[in-house]
């Protein structure tokens, strides 16, 4: 059985859509809420600005055809013509729509004019409708020539509801001659014509009648039972029997309304009346679909089935003319909640074999909810399978449909729903796409139509086969389904098939300019079978798939074409804004390596195509490439040139270890021979790194890549070997004299290499290391230590290849190298490799402040560093970098320097600290002496600054110390020089400590640790360095004292007022020093009393070196001859001695212990203390 199509959309508010804006503002409808996970993103609009790819630099579009070849803007489309191709259907060109229809469709505005079609496969012909206008062809007559289009005045309702088309119906009468038309208005007025030939003349002959409906009511749908029987339907509820008679050889429509609901049933009782003098028939709704049971009609009648909102109802239509109402159900409490919470349309396929599938839509529940109003609300669609058993309907399965309509998706359309394939496959019409679903399976496709401007007009389901035919605003297209795939659709990898021949139908067929489809992913898609499609894809390009890519001998338009199937791809894939939702970073990177190999390949061999040309066949790179391909599996190959770029592109870097394979092979060969090998290596191995990274860095956008790249090919370990390699075996030979190559033009040409070997070099390290310090690489344990490793050779690396750029002519690449990789300190060092003071006679005076003034501290922090280690302090001083030098002594202290800026500037009060602090570390006695003089002057020269400081008394104090300290270096420096004052011949600096030593310190003999650490002392005080505070204690108090006893105070008084002593260090000081003081003289003669007088013992204790230290030293620094025994630890004198063996450390510990054993045996008690004290306080009086 046939019907006529579904309804246009109803409207009863007139939208005053401007035409000046392509895309008009709609109102949205209340939304309600849902339960249910949708998809996060719709359908891609169509027609909306593509993202652009690559930067190629030749720019082709791809035709349909597999070899990807441009066609003509206005060739002929012919039958064979393939739109879209999969396992599962195929799109092809059917044929053109007549010259009238076309004109008018081509010029159409279907926001402002509504345009209804149809496709009557029973009857061979097509029907385009507007408003006005009804257009009936034969569209199977357009295969062989240009179709007769037949012209009708649509009839007009009093009040017409804008946007409102007419619903028709042609009438079929056989093969022997042409069907009528029936086409009725929303009001109700039905206009017949007996045969569209009539349209030749005017289309004025023709019959009326009205269904006279009130102003309230609508028709709905008009469907075909048979070819003599046509059912009208309402938006109350009310069905009529259109009857087809023939009387006089003319053919009339007689019309009758379809007997209404008792009473009895549930529904009538619930709803109101809406004729009021008619208590039997309630008001129903209103009548979204009809359809008709497929089945041949029997002695009975035959089913109707009408959906009334949320009800369902089954006529029986009567062979004798009657109708009954069989079945009245509310489904509504059937549909998952998901799908009622928002339940807003629904649809019924015209032709059903038992209980009819519904299309229901409802709103995107993340729309409901969510605050950005930038998000387009969509629709999304569902097929609800019914199934009444039981005198009960049930819900037999509910299935997604490919398609959510958003605002962007065009003039709103009433979806209409078809069967094929015995009722497996539905088949949904949608304003601008065709969805195809299986009922069995969870197949689902698409054919979404490319331009705005385009519209579906009809589906047809064409009788005894699985073919479809789509009517277009532009075009007529046939659809083929292959029942048998669809049905063994596998759920586990069809739907990453499904995603990948998307992908592969837009890269074949996307870009050619007459295709009117569209090619996007529907709106819910599984992530990892988009991934994985999409590399599978990737690969299938590189590697040269017969199905995607055509062979062809001319290597350079193959290629070319793969590129622009990768392009394409992407583009694809950002089209449908999935490519940062959906897809991982590591599969994006995938991508894009693939795009970079194919690009630098194709590079690769343009430059390979230029050495063919100019009469060299054989080069590095053919013996790379034949290296290669002995290695692979496969094989032989006749031209293994082509096979591995046809083929292997993807394995593009394992070329560059064969090139390095290659130069050492090469090391034994003449140097002419070597050198064009060389040039060559170098050749292919920046090439293909420079390419693929620049293609890369290009294309950051388009393939949404965070940088860094995920363990970039470009830049792994044995790239930058190989790269280093290259460099310096370049280096090499360009820097051997000239008379040992010849000739000069292969080292010239070599030697021009040398900044693109840097650069690339350069460009390796740094992309490895990013990798290496990013959060992915941390994953890796040993990500930490080649990384330190990597950062090191980088580190020692740049200023070397820097510097042989440089002294090779190359100075200005070397400066932009160190510029980009803001390596400062080699820039400081290349604007001091010529004349460096003055500063205004430095040839890169000029670069020098300019990268002050672009680099600003980042730059004078190394350039002020480069001029301390070198000593060029009088061209830092000599520069106006008064502000910069400030912050660099603030950040990096060097207080010996640091006073002259400050003296400079009239800094009295910080140029002093500066020297007191710096005095404090001085090695060189001179230098002390003059920094704490200096400093003294400044610091009470502070009085004169512009805000004066206060002179702090403490400050004052240290430099006197510091002075003090000095004068008593000085001093002990002259009395150690007295035991050299009978040599008259020149010693030696060893001879002179030999001789001080045993002059000055001949008690030592014994203590041999002591004696060595006295010899290194007075070593350094004869080479004028600066002894430190426990240095000089030692040299007082070691050496022989018989004469000098106030030396011990001097050595006391130093330690105990060595406040930057560690407090354990300075206190171990004080008791070894009065240690020595108690074991300088031998207090077991001076206890001796026998035959001596008290006033002989008392003068032995008053010429005591004891008695001395007792009379001057401070009693706070006073220690008894128990508490002087006490030795330093190991840890001790380890920390004093830094660096020095554990033998020697131990050494000096059984010296001290010897020292304090010599104490306990001479003794010494408390009773002698205190009476040597007695008498040192008697001294003083």
């Amino acid at each position: 059985m046939e019907t006529s199509p579904p309804p246009t959309p109803r409207r009863t508010v007139r939208r005053d859509h401007s035409r000046q804006s392509t895309t008009p503002i709609r109102r949205i409808a209340p939304r309600a809420s849902s339960s249910k996970p949708v998809s996060r993103f719709a359908t891609p609009a169509r027609g909306a600005e593509r993202l652009s790819s690559v930067a190629d630099e030749e720019e082709a579009g791809s035709n349909m055809d597999v070899d990807g070849a441009n066609e003509l803007m206005d060739r002929i489309l012919k039958s064979e013509t393939v739109f879209a191709k999969s396992s599962e259907l195929q799109v092809t060109f059917y044929s053109h729509l007549p010259t009238e229809v076309k004109q008018v469709l081509r010029n159409a505005d279907f926001y402002a004019d509504a345009y209804t079609g149809d496709i009557d496969t029973l009857t061979g012909f097509a029907l385009v409708a507007s408003a006005e206008t009804c257009f009936v062809w034969n569209y199977t007559q357009a295969l062989t020539g240009t179709p007769t289009c037949y012209i009708f005045s649509c009839p007009q309702d009093a009040n017409p509801i804008h946007m409102a088309t007419p619903l028709h119906a042609l009438v079929p009468y056989g093969s022997s001659r042409e069907p009528g038309l029936i086409l009725v208005t929303s009001g109700g007025h039905v206009r017949f014509w007996d045969s569209v030939g009539i349209g030749l003349a005017g289309g004025d002959h023709y019959s009326t009648l009205s269904l006279e409906l009130p102003d309230e009511e609508r028709v709905t749908t008009l469907t075909r039972a048979d070819t003599q029987t046509y059912i009208v339907s309402t938006s109350v509820g009310r069905l009529f029997r259109l009857t087809l008679t023939s009387l006089g050889g003319r053919h009339h429509l007689t019309p009758r309304v379809f007997s209404r609901p008792h009473s009895t049933l549930s529904l009538s009782r619930l709803i109101p009346t809406f004729w009021s003098g008619d208590t039997t028939q309630g008001k129903s709704g209103n009548i979204n679909a009809v359809a008709l049971q497929t089945a041949e009609k029997t002695a009975l009648g035959r089913s109707v089935w009408t959906l009334i909102d949320f009800r369902v109802q089954r006529w029986n239509m009567s062979a004798e003319g009657w109708e009954k109402l069989e079945l009245d159900e509310d489904v509504a409490e059937l549909i998952p909640s998901w799908t009622w919470n928002c339940f807003a349309r629904s649809e019924v396929t015209k032709r059903v074999r038992a209980s009819p599938p519904c299309l229901v839509s409802y709103a995107g529940h993340e729309d409901l909810v969510r605050a950005d109003t930038s998000i387009q609300p969509r629709r999304i669609y569902a097929i609800v399978g019914l199934q009444y058993s039981t005198d009960a309907f049930q819900v037999k399965d509910v299935r997604s449909v490919p398609y959510q309509s958003t605002s962007s998706s065009g003039a709103p359309t009433h979806p209409r729903l078809q069967l094929l394939a015995e009722n497996k496959i539905v088949v949904i019409q949608f304003g601008d796409t065709v969805a195809i679903c299986s009922r069995d399976t969870v197949y689902m496709d698409r054919l979404e139509l490319k331009s705005s401007s385009d519209r579906t007009l009809g589906v047809g389901v064409m009788a005894g086969n699985n073919d479809l035919l789509v009517l277009t605003a532009a075009t007529l297209m046939k659809t083929w389904v292959d029942t048998d795939a669809v049905q063994r659709f596998d759920p586990e990898t069809g739907r990453a098939n499904l995603v990948r021949n998307t992908m592969t139908q837009a890269i074949l067929f996307g870009s050619y300019s007459e295709n009117p489809l569209h090619f996007s992913f529907p709106p819910e898609i599984d992530e990892d079978a988009l991934m994985s499609g999409a590399e599978q894809l990737s690969k299938q390009v590189m590697e040269s798939d017969s199905t995607i890519i055509r062979s062809s001998h001319d290597l350079n338009a193959q290629m070319t074409t793969r590129k622009e199937r990768l392009s394409f791809l992407i583009k694809f894939i950002n089209d449908n804004a999935v490519l940062t939702k959906q897809m991982s970073q590591r599969s994006r990177q995938k991508l894009a390596v693939h795009a970079e190999k194919l690009y630098a390949a194709h590079q690769l061999w343009l430059r390979h195509n230029e050495m063919l040309a100019s009469g060299n066949p054989h080069g590095v790179l053919t013996e790379a490439v034949n290296l290669f391909m002995s290695s692979v599996d496969t094989g032989p190959y006749e031209d293994n040139m082509r096979a591995f770029f046809k083929s292997f592109v993807k394995s593009l870097g394992s070329l560059l270890p064969a090139v390095r394979e290659i130069i050492h092979r090469s090391s034994t060969a003449d140097a002419q021979t070597f050198l064009i090998n060389l040039a060559q290596a170098n050749s292919v191995a920046m090439t293909i790194l420079q390419s693929a990274i620049s293609y890369r860095h290009y294309n950051l956008g388009v393939y949404g890549i965070e940088l860094p790249m995920i363990r970039p090919w470009t830049s792994s370990a044995r790239v930058i070997s190989i790269v280093s390699e290259l460099f310096n075996t370049t280096v090499k030979w360009v820097e051997l004299p000239t008379a040992d190559i010849d000739p000069a033009r292969a080292k010239i040409l070599a030697k021009e290499q040398l900044p693109e070997l840097a650069s690339t070099l350069f460009s390796c390290y740094h992309e490895q290391l990013e990798w290496l310090n990013s959060s992915v690489a941390a994953d890796d344990a040993s990500s930490g230590r080649d990384r330190d490793d990597l950062a090191d050779k980088f580190r020692h690396a740049r200023p070397e290849v820097l510097e042989i750029l440089r002294r090779n002519g190359f100075a200005e690449e070397a400066f932009r190298l160190a510029e980009d990789y803001r390596d400062f300190r080699s820039l400081a060092s290349l604007c001091h490799k010529d004349k460096v003071y003055p500063p205004h006679s430095n040839p890169n005076a000029m670069r020098i402040q300019t990268y002050v003034d672009k680099f600003k501290d980042a730059f004078t922090t190394e350039l002020f560093q480069w001029y301390i280690e070198h000593g060029e302090l009088r061209t830092m001083f000599a520069q106006d970098s008064g502000t910069y030098l400030d912050q660099y002594f603030a950040e990096h202290p060097h207080p010996s320097i640091s006073w002259i800026h400050d003296l400079g500037r009239g800094r009295y009060d910080q140029a002093s600290k500066s020297l007191l602090e710096d005095a404090e570390n001085a090695n060189e006695l001179l230098s002390k002496h003059l920094m704490l003089s200096i400093g003294k002057l400044s610091h009470l020269a502070q009085m004169q600054e512009e805000h004066p400081h206060s002179i702090d008394e403490r400050v004052l104090d240290a430099f006197h110390d510091g002075l003090d300290f000095v004068s008593v270096h000085e001093n002990l420096l002259e009395d150690l020089k007295t035991a050299l004052a009978n040599i008259r011949a020149k010693q030696s600096l060893e001879a002179q400590v030999d001789t001080i030593t045993k002059t000055k310190a001949s008690r030592l003999s014994e203590r041999r640790a002591l004696q060595n650490s006295f010899r290194q002392l007075t070593r350094r005080m004869l080479q004028g360095k600066a002894l430190s505070i426990e240095d000089a204690a030692d040299v007082l108090s070691l050496k022989d004292n018989d004469t000098s006893l106030e030396d011990y105070v001097t050595a006391l008084h130093l330690v105990s007022r060595a406040n930057t002593l560690p407090e354990q260090r300075r206190i171990s000081a004080i008791k070894t020093v009065w240690r020595r003081v108690y074991i300088h003289d031998d207090w077991k003669r001076i206890q001796q009393t026998a035959n001596i007088t008290d006033a002989e013992v008392n003068d032995r204790f008053r010429n005591s070196a004891l008695c001395a230290v007792l009379q001057t030293v401070n009693k706070r620094y006073h220690v008894r001859p128990k508490d002087a025994g006490a030795v330093p630890s190991l840890e001790e004198i380890a920390s004093r001695w830094p660096g020095i063996p554990l033998d020697e450390v131990e050494a000096l510990y059984r010296d001290y212990v010897a020292e304090s054993m010599r104490l306990e045996e001479l003794g010494l008690d408390d009773e002698v203390y205190e009476r040597v004290k007695e008498l040192a306080a008697e001294m003083d009086v």
